[in-house]
């Protein structure tokens, strides 16, 4: 087939979608019901906690009680002796032994890695990964040694019922040798500080570390007319997904089959192959619904989804029953964000126009943390940019890409430029304007860029903040700092802040299109759904570019059928997997047509096509009926077509089938691709002045997502990540026994996760300027409108209160601890 006249992309990474038609019938249409809507609402979606096979066993595993600790010795002949106990599985197993997870088995290791805690760092080219970071979650499965408090470690048990596996758990005696620990990465670095795990650092606890320098900042200070300083604290909070984690395996003679929680299941596929030593095409996968994830389960090395696969897969080989493995509420903080625990120090200059000169942030993080520095480099003029950054390990969970791995980068981004506008007491979005651009470049040499890939040359920061201040009534309403108060008593606050909208196009998709011979079309590929809708989305787009009705597509993507799409990790995979299922589309009624105007041969028998003096340039598709552009009213079914191609093979082969695969060069990393569209959020608070409450009153959120093919799906992104970053902003922590390393709010009544109730209005607006690089011109949306939130609830608090809360969560003591800073530099009381 003519790949350029059927409109189909070669992998054109730095350009803009070349065949976008001009007009759509389905695509960005609203009032489309979600596909899975019905079995999600009436509770009849099955999820990977639901699977119940005969005869299946329930493991589970140990969690040390130590946040630090060694088995000396363990006894399992109590548990084993217990009735309804069918396997145990020790650390000390053989077969244990050569199934460490080094996290080497799966694409992210793709030269990635450097060691001693020395990371390398090419511009956007390469990820800075060490191993000592890969490790910190994961080592041996099942080891003998934890590395912080509900480590799975020591022993598996598989019985009968999920109570007896508890109480076989209970019955194992354990001698444990209690290590030193270490819970602070500022403590973690000191001289003589415990080492909090030596099986990877026996130096020290530095998993990372890396500097990066553009331009001179000292130079750009000494151009500033003002350099402040100042810190900034981000605490850790957990993964907290809905769904704890479990897999089932079953084990059918040499074939096994597999039910997975996991984002990126087919990675966890490879990788229990490569560790148990079976062939991929011994092992079925299964994945089912998904309670989220929120970013994980695709690591590479972690235990909680890879290790849970081996102990599993060990235990139905062993027993020849289906075993589930299932975490409770209190395992699934198994996780950390990736800005577990940030201590930040920033040191920023400006001129008093709003023009930043130079921006150097000192970063010490725990576990993986996120530089900070990425989106002054990606998304603004500013031309000296520094950065040190270390990471150490601690003896808490392991922190890796969960709640996304752009937390801390936003973060420092909507600090910095705050910080500024009220040095200055300018508008902040005026401060925003002023330093937008990408890479130290101005908005004249992105307006170059854009026309010369092919993009509009819009303005998407400009574009949102009108949007947004219209929406929030911004000129009335905005004030400077502390100055407000209103007639409830309280302090009225309103914040902005900005950054790129999220436009990776990480990872590699395909999938194929099938026509049945009654003319309806499955999208063949497999994915784990994390509630985004991509059921519809894909339907939209085929039904789109086939010309069919929405109804006569379906897409059931729990099973494996050879193709595999990316899953929504960096909430931007649709960039890639749209181009798939629109160019395998777009193949797929090039054949229609070529059917309606072929003769079908059966035997010995020839017969006439259903558009006999015509070719397929003649026809076009709407609404599953196939018609001649020159006289519409001529025109055939789509189920004719095909029955007519089939004739009697219709059950034995399917009529019409093609497929697709792409990639987006380097995963969306190449030098020169610039971040071109924009999010900008407006947030309304009334903090109260006697008890540092902070009522969220409206945050009004504006996404560019270039295209949107499902609006409503855009704008439950959008309204679910207000909440989630309020919940972030204001509450979510993890809290730790100073002494023990203990959790101490592993639960959802002590561990604080918002929801609806807790913001008064949110206002979701999209904007669509088909800036984004992905078909038609799309971003990505989910998960960045929660990781930016937080910065601009912490805008409008200050600008309520007058006083930085830059210690998040932005808890009730420490607002009320500013309240009474601010007061006292008024010359009030404390």
């Amino acid at each position: 087939m003519d790949k350029q006249k059927l409109g189909i992309m070669e992998i054109e990474p730095l350009v803009r979608d070349r065949y976008i038609q001009d007009e759509f019938s389905i695509i960005g249409k609203r009032g489309i019901a979600r596909m899975c809507g019905k079995e999600k609402a009436g509770g009849r979606a099955e999820y990977t906690r639901d699977v119940k096979l005969p005869g299946m066993l329930y493991c589970r595993i140990m969690p040390s009680p130590y946040a630090h600790a060694r088995i000396k010795s363990m006894s399992t002949e109590r548990a084993e002796a217990l009735p309804g106990v069918r396997a145990v599985l020790r650390y000390d197993d053989p077969e244990l032994a050569d199934k460490p997870l080094f996290g080497l088995e799966t694409k992210f290791n793709a030269g990635h890695l450097a060691s001693d805690g020395q990371a390398f760092y090419h511009g956007k080219e390469e990820l800075a990964v060490t191993q000592e970071q890969w490790k910190q979650g994961a080592g041996r499965v099942l080891d003998g040694v934890a590395w912080w408090e509900g480590h799975p470690v020591g022993v598996a048990v598989a019985a009968d019922t999920p109570e007896l596996a508890e109480e076989a758990l209970s019955l194992i005696d354990i001698e444990w040798e209690e290590l030193p620990l270490v819970l602070n990465p500022m403590e973690a670095l000191k001289p003589g500080a415990p080492l909090a795990a030596a099986e990877i650092n026996n130096r020290n606890n530095i998993i990372r570390k890396l500097k990066i320098e553009h331009g001179d900042v000292e130079k750009g200070f000494k151009e500033a007319d003002k350099v402040i300083k100042f810190d900034a604290r981000r605490r850790p909070y957990s993964v907290a997904d809905a769904e704890p984690m479990s897999d089932v395996i079953l084990w059918r003679g040499d074939n096994v089959e597999i039910w997975a929680h996991q984002q990126q299941a087919y990675d966890g596929k490879i990788i229990f192959g490569m560790k148990m030593g079976i062939p991929l095409n011994r092992i079925k996968l299964h994945v089912p619904y998904q309670g989220s994830q929120f970013g994980g389960g695709g690591n590479p090395m972690m235990h909680h989804t890879h290790g849970v696969h081996i102990i599993s897969g060990i235990l139905s080989k062993r027993t020849g029953r289906p075993v589930k493995t299932f975490y409770n509420r209190r395992d699934n903080f198994y996780n950390l964000s990736q800005d577990a625990d940030c201590h930040t120090t920033f040191k920023v200059g400006f001129r008093n126009d709003g023009t930043i000169t130079a921006v150097k942030i000192d970063n010490i993080c725990a576990k993986m943390g996120q530089y900070g520095i990425d989106h002054f480099e990606e998304n603004t003029r500013i031309p000296n940019l520094a950065l040190n950054y270390l990471e150490t390990n601690i003896n808490v969970a392991p922190a890796y890409w969960f709640r996304c791995e752009q937390n801390h980068n936003a973060l420092c981004l909507s600090i910095v430029f705050d910080h500024v506008a009220a040095e200055l007491g300018m508008d902040p979005t005026l401060v925003a304007l002023k330093n937008d651009g990408t890479e130290g470049r101005d908005m004249e040499y992105l307006s170059k860029f854009k026309k010369e890939h092919g993009f509009p040359d819009r303005d998407s920061l400009k574009e949102a903040i009108e949007l947004g201040k219209k929406a929030i009534d911004w000129d009335k309403k905005w004030h400077l700092p502390g100055t407000k108060l209103l007639p409830n008593g309280k302090l009225h606050g309103i914040g902005f802040t900005w950054t790129h909208e999220w436009d990776d196009t990480r990872g590699v998709a395909c999938a194929g299109v099938l026509m049945h011979c009654d003319g309806t079309v499955d999208i063949l590929s497999q994915k784990s759904d994390d509630g985004l809708n991509a059921m519809t989305t894909h339907c939209q787009i085929v039904a789109e570019e086939m010309g069919l009705k929405l109804e006569d597509v379906n897409f059931r993507f729990f099973e494996e059928v050879g193709f595999q799409m990316m899953t929504p990790d960096g909430s931007c995979n649709l960039a890639v997997d749209a181009y798939v299922t629109r160019n395998a589309a777009r193949e797929a009624k090039q054949k229609l047509l070529e059917y309606a105007t072929t003769p079908i041969k059966l035997i010995d028998i020839t017969y006439p096509p259903a558009f006999p003096d015509n070719y397929p340039d003649d026809l076009d598709v709407k609404d599953s009926v196939v018609y001649l552009k020159a006289d519409p009213c001529i025109n055939v079914p789509v189920a004719e077509i095909v029955k007519r191609a089939t004739l009697n093979q219709g059950g034995t082969r399917a009529p019409l089938f093609t497929w697709n695969w792409h990639r987006q060069g380097r995963y969306g990393t190449e030098k020169g691709r610039h971040r071109l569209t924009r999010q900008a959020y407006f947030a309304e608070v009334e903090v109260d002045p006697g008890t540092g409450g902070v009522e969220i009153k409206k945050i009004v959120n504006i996404n560019d997502v270039g295209k949107a093919i499902s609006p409503e799906t855009c704008e439950g992104q959008q309204y679910g990540g207000d909440y989630m970053g309020a919940g972030r902003a204001m509450a979510e922590e993890m809290i730790y026994d100073p002494k023990t390393g203990v959790k101490l709010n592993a639960n959802f009544i002590d561990y604080k996760v918002f929801t609806m109730r807790d913001v008064d209005t949110t206002v979701n607006l999209l904007l669509e300027t088909g800036m984004g690089y992905g078909p038609y011109g799309l971003n990505g949306i989910g998960e960045d409108i929660a990781t930016v939130v937080p910065g601009v609830i912490g805008a409008a608090i200050y600008n309520a209160i007058g006083e930085w809360v830059d210690d998040h969560p932005m808890t009730p003591d420490k607002v009320l601890k500013a309240i009474s800073k601010a007061n006292v530099k008024r010359g009030g009381l404390k």
